[in-house]
């Protein structure tokens, strides 16, 4: 059945608009370009929804419902239904719970409609990690501006440019606009007066407008009534006690329709008349209370009136089988032990669908001896926080069911720590169980068995799959059982090491694709943020930093798993493993004895033999060494892999067993003995290999490094030439009249560069990496030049003159710089006038912002260096945003 969302959610509120805001509308319009997701992060009142009122677009006001993921999946299902030509897939997934799955549809659905604004108003409400990722990904659609209305940037801020109150606070001007509105008796002097005391607030300036009217002094309607009670002193005098005992009822809900008001038995008319000076929105045909204003009313009725209206609602609620509602409502109300009654009958439908995040929203708002009452909510709330990745919780809470006599207990923290793979710890509770659940043990202990390196005990207890195969030894045959295999259910909880994604992101980086790897492990993360799962999350992480290490790319490996590192902070031990290993792998002796610590103590033995072959691969690559351990594993391909390392000697044998060695994986040798190993089989068709590896930077000046050794030219020409070289192919005649030799000087010069390259080529053999007359791209062949996008940029071929080459360096200057003013930040412009000081324009431009010293120092630096003097309208604009008069001083 569908999710039920009132149409007033999906309409904008008609609220005043005395005070056009064109200040802030320019600033959206200026900001969408630059970032297609705005927060508007203020307190109540600071005109959030009045302002997108404005600017127009389509609506959503989100509720506390919309926390769970799959409830604001519906919302936004609604609010976006007359536009989209098939809901359906949509739809379907929502009722499945596969809110990761519908936001993927949705966002197709999306990317084809015209260009359009989304407002997601009341935004805290909603605030979870799961409703920041299904935003995240509907903002992915070309077509689509999302403006986050809430009171708190977190955890919205992520998502795109916040403006906060700084700039959603009235001006002087538009204070002195809203007065005139209002209340245009009063003098402007005490206009600014009230507006100085609110500092701009909106909200806080029409109240005190309000009271000023009635002749009551700013600071004494600031700072007498700063309570609830306060509020409504702005807010009630004048109005007919009849007009506050209704909307004091009417408040309860939140809002007033006819639903409404025919549950609450009060006329759907009866506001109508007083919007304004209870400050309600008006939503179609609907009233709304602002939240402050509901709050204050609230408290003006007994409790038991509270209680017996929120009790219908929860009544209601319950008739259209809203359950997760009904619920909230029975906690407001203080039916707290129909609420439970109910979150026990229907919690773990509620888990199956994926709304953990839901359950122990309700759970932690019940007073803990109501769940003490009943054993079976803590083990409820036990499975609920090691769903979200809570372990810690997790296992106190299990502990607490334990000793309350839930025996399912013993269960849970098994799975605890088949989620965490720490067998060792698993164990004692699997012992435990065994009498009570013999057949659900015999899985787990498979499982542990499995995770502990027991490979063959595990299969014998029927365990199969991508991960037996993987621990086995055989890496390939997992990895293509793992890519035929269906795509897992989106609708149920985090599978932490198990997800899909991140077991193919480790085989693909092992013995496929490392961009695969990498794609994979990009997923995985989707998958953890979309769930709340921290520990997906760093998993992800660490899995990337494989496929990235697997490509060589040590910095940006190196920068995955320092994160992942840090997002492992606070769980288990075992999460921070393959992270520690992988910083090893770049050079970190600390890590690396951490890694073996932790490994050891989870009692996985195949997974620190894993990472330790990591580390000794990365490193041989990096023409380091690393003294390989003896490994405590029975996997015949990590056996393999430590008996041929460092692959000095032999090798061809492992090498045609497991071809995929010689590809970017995590466990390739250096390449250059790879390819040398190839050619000495008769699988590389070259004429000779040289067995080395060259690195040539031109990028600043020009050098060469053979298998990590910098390479020295005996002649500058040899350096022009491969300098020219580096520029695109040649013919010989043009080469030679480039380098203005003879013919017998370039064969002099072509042969040095040959063995400069390629030392110990044997006489009249063809060049590996040259060609007549040219480079040849190798694999151990790298030039910074081809991965430009990649480099710290400094203008090519310094040292070097030869018009060709100084036409190279103006264009990839002028190409770069470019980049840079495209970019437009403060940073990327500095760089750019590092490179042309003289712009003055870019100057002008940088002297507005934070750059401004440091732009203004390279300007006038140069211009000394040419004995020139700066614009004299730049001076004067420099001299007032360094220099700026104090205040009160003449302008």
């Amino acid at each position: 059945m569908p999710y039920r969302v009132p149409k007033s959610r999906l309409l904008p509120p008609r609220t005043a608009h005395e005070v056009r805001r064109e200040r802030l509308l320019h600033t959206l319009r200026q900001g969408f370009p630059q970032s297609p997701v705005l927060v508007l992060a203020a307190g109540a009142g600071y005109g959030k929804s009045t302002l997108m009122a404005s600017y127009g677009g389509l609506w959503l006001s989100l509720g506390e419902e919309a926390k769970d993921p799959v409830a604001l999946g519906w919302h936004l299902l609604e609010a976006y239904r007359p536009r989209l030509k098939d809901p359906d897939e949509i739809e379907q997934a929502l009722e499945r719970g596969a809110w990761t799955l519908a936001g993927e549809a949705l966002l197709e659905e999306v990317s084809a409609l015209e260009p359009h604004t989304l407002v997601l108003d009341e935004a805290q409400r909603a605030a979870s990690r799961e409703a920041v990722s299904l935003v995240r990904t509907l903002a992915q659609a070309p077509q689509v501006n999302v403006a986050v209305l809430s009171r708190r940037a977190a955890p919205w801020e992520v998502l795109g440019r916040v403006i906060g109150e700084a700039e959603l606070a009235f001006d002087p001007n538009e204070a002195l606009l809203l007065a005139r509105a209002l209340t245009p008796e009063l003098p402007a002097f005490e206009v600014e007066r009230a507006h100085s005391l609110v500092r701009g607030w909106p909200l806080g300036l029409r109240l005190l407008l309000r009271a000023m009217q009635r002749g009551i002094q700013p600071e004494e309607a600031l700072y007498a009534h700063p309570d609830a009670a306060g509020l409504l002193a702005y807010l009630l005098p004048g109005l007919p006690e009849a007009v506050q005992r209704l909307a004091a009822r009417a408040s309860v809900l939140g809002e007033l329709g006819p639903e409404e008001a025919e549950l609450l038995g009060v006329p759907n008319v009866g506001l109508e008349f007083y919007a304004e000076d209870l400050l309600l929105e008006r939503v179609g045909s609907r009233l709304r209370f602002h939240p402050l204003v509901r709050r204050a009313l609230m408290g003006t009725l007994e409790p038991a009136e509270t209680r017996t209206l929120l009790s219908k609602a929860a009544d209601a609620a319950m008739a259209r089988g809203e359950g997760v509602r009904a619920a909230g409502y029975l906690l407001e109300a203080g039916r707290l032990g129909h609420a439970a009654d109910l979150l026990l009958e229907q919690g773990e439908g509620w888990l199956a669908s994926g709304l953990m995040h839901t359950v122990l929203s309700l759970l932690d708002r019940m007073p803990d001896s109501l769940v003490q009452a009943r054993p079976g909510l803590l083990y409820l709330r036990a499975e609920a926080l090691r769903q979200a990745g809570r372990y810690a919780q997790a296992e106190a809470a299990y502990r607490e069911a334990l000793s309350a006599g839930v025996g399912r207990a013993l269960l849970g923290l098994s799975r605890l720590y088949l989620d965490t793979v720490e067998p060792a710890k698993a164990w004692p509770y699997l012992e435990a169980a065994q009498v009570q659940f013999p057949e659900a043990v015999r899985a787990l202990r498979a499982e542990n068995l499995l995770n502990a390196g027991r490979v063959e005990e595990a299969a014998a207890l029927g365990l199969t799959g991508p991960r037996v195969l993987l621990r086995s030894g055989h890496p390939i045959w997992a990895l293509e059982l793992l890519r035929e295999s269906p795509a897992p259910q989106v609708d149920r909880p985090p599978g932490n090491h198990r997800e899909d994604a991140l077991l193919l992101s480790l085989l693909e980086a092992i013995a496929g694709s490392a961009q695969a790897a990498e794609a994979a492990a990009l997923r995985g993360r989707k998958r953890g943020e979309a769930t709340g799962s921290p520990f997906v999350v760093a998993l992800a992480e660490a899995r990337l930093g494989h496929a990235l290490l697997a490509q060589n790319r040590w910095e940006e490996a190196r920068a995955a798993y320092e994160r992942a590192l840090s997002l492992a902070e606070g769980g288990p031990g075992r999460l921070k493993v393959e992270a520690l290993g992988g910083l090893a792998a770049t050079d970190g002796e600390a890590a690396y004895a951490e890694m073996v610590r932790l490994a050891r103590e989870s009692g996985d033995a195949w997974v620190e033999a894993f990472m330790t072959l990591v580390v000794a691969y990365a490193r041989r690559r990096q023409g380091k060494t690393f003294a390989l351990p003896a490994l405590a594993v029975q996997d015949p391909f990590l056996l393999e892999l430590a008996e041929a390392y460092p692959w000095d000697q032999g090798g061809a044998a492992t090498l045609e067993r497991y071809p995929f060695l010689g590809e970017a994986t995590l466990f390739a040798p250096p390449v250059e003995r790879v390819r040398r190993l190839l050619w000495e089989m008769g699988q590389l068709e070259v004429a000779y290999h040289p067995g080395v590896r060259v690195e040539i930077r031109a990028l600043g000046g020009l050098s060469v490094a053979v298998n990590g050794q910098a390479a020295r030219f005996r002649r500058e020409k040899t350096q022009l030439l491969l300098a020219l070289l580096l520029l695109r192919d040649w013919g010989k005649e043009e080469l030679m009249e480039a380098l203005e030799v003879s013919d017998g000087e370039f064969r002099v010069l072509w042969s040095e560069l040959l063995h400069l390259l390629e030392p110990g080529r044997p006489a009249r053999t063809p060049g590996y990496f040259c060609k007549p007359y040219g480079l040849v791209r190798r694999p151990e062949l790298w030039v910074d030049l081809w991965e430009l996008e990649r480099q710290n940029f400094a203008p090519p071929f310094a040292g070097l003159e030869h018009p060709l080459l100084e036409e190279t360096r103006a264009e990839l200057t002028q190409q770069y710089r470019q980049r840079m003013l495209r970019r437009g930040d403060e940073e990327a412009l500095l760089e750019a006038l590092r490179l042309d000081p003289l712009d003055e324009a870019l100057v002008e431009r940088l002297l507005q912002t934070t750059q401004a010293e440091a732009a203004w120092s390279a300007y006038t630096r140069a211009l000394r260096e040419l004995g020139l003097e700066p614009d004299a309208l730049l001076v004067r604009r420099a001299r007032l945003r360094l220099n700026p008069p104090a205040a009160g001083t003449a302008g």
